[in-house]
């Protein structure tokens, strides 16, 4: 045939001879290797870790610790789905990741250490500004839901932080405000 190349199977995969099963149990038993990803038993909370004996709750070896860290994680993303109210994956893991859910926001859901800095410094915003209110004539800013706007140095534009909780009624206010000012002009 012109215009046909034969490339070589780099792989060792004989496509006419034997299905892609047969092919990767022959590699298992080349290798040595019963399979390339961890048995349900290595990845489980429960029992023993295989490096240090202690129960895998317990164990401080990397494998553990990252083994907790990413099913706080995605108890976490699970919880800002609900929350959100972003519809369910019809098929049951395909809400594992924020990218793959049904949103029409982009969203990442970070947890644990990392944002302890961040949620210090909105407390501490939110305090201040119910400080404010106490002092403020009128007191019309008790009712109102609280959003932080960090605004980092060297750029024009913000970031807003607000309570999962609060949510809608942030919304609700935000829309009230585009309302009122496009009445204005």
């Amino acid at each position: 045939m012109s215009g046909y190349i034969d490339k070589p199977n780099n792989k060792g995969w004989d496509v006419e001879n034997e299905t892609w099963e047969e092919f990767k149990e022959r590699k298992s038993v080349q290798s040595g290797v019963k399979s390339i990803s961890q048995p349900n038993s290595v990845k489980k909370q429960q029992g023993e870790c295989k490096v240090t004996g202690v129960p895998k709750r317990k164990c401080e070896c990397r494998t553990c610790i990252n083994r907790r860290n990413r099913s706080k994680g995605r108890t976490k993303q699970n919880t800002v789905r609900k929350k959100l109210k972003i519809p369910s994956r019809k098929f049951h893991g395909a809400d594992a990741h924020e990218e793959n859910w049904d949103s029409s926001v982009r969203i990442e859901v970070k947890s644990g250490k990392q944002v302890g800095p961040i949620n210090t410094r909105f407390l501490k915003a939110e305090e201040q500004s119910w400080a404010n209110v106490k002092d403020a004539i009128g007191g019309d800013g008790k009712s109102k839901p609280f959003m932080m706007v960090a605004m980092p140095e060297g750029t024009s534009d913000g970031l807003c932080i607000i309570r999962l909780s609060e949510l809608n009624k942030v919304i609700e206010a935000i829309q009230d405000n585009w309302d009122r000012y496009n009445e204005e002009k």
